[in-house]
């Protein structure tokens, strides 16, 4: 018996965070651009929080997506 078409956990978490990586750098570029206020910690702030909002659009796009197909 073969094993090649076995997909577990760790592979499907591992695909979802190369789909949305783009998202969330994409996210983070533009978090850290427009910084949310004066300063370095408002970059990193503004950097996390549009990165994870990247993060969960491509991952809702990505599910619309196969959810059509």
């Amino acid at each position: 018996m073969s094993d090649i078409g076995i997909i577990t956990l760790s592979d499907i978490i591992i695909l979802v965070l190369a789909g949305c990586a783009p998202g969330l750098v994409i996210g983070a570029m533009i978090g850290a651009w427009r910084g949310l206020g004066a300063g370095r910690g408002r970059r990193i702030l503004g950097a996390l929080v549009y990165g994870l909002a990247g993060f969960g659009l491509a991952f809702a796009g990505w599910w619309l997506y196969f959810r059509m197909i």
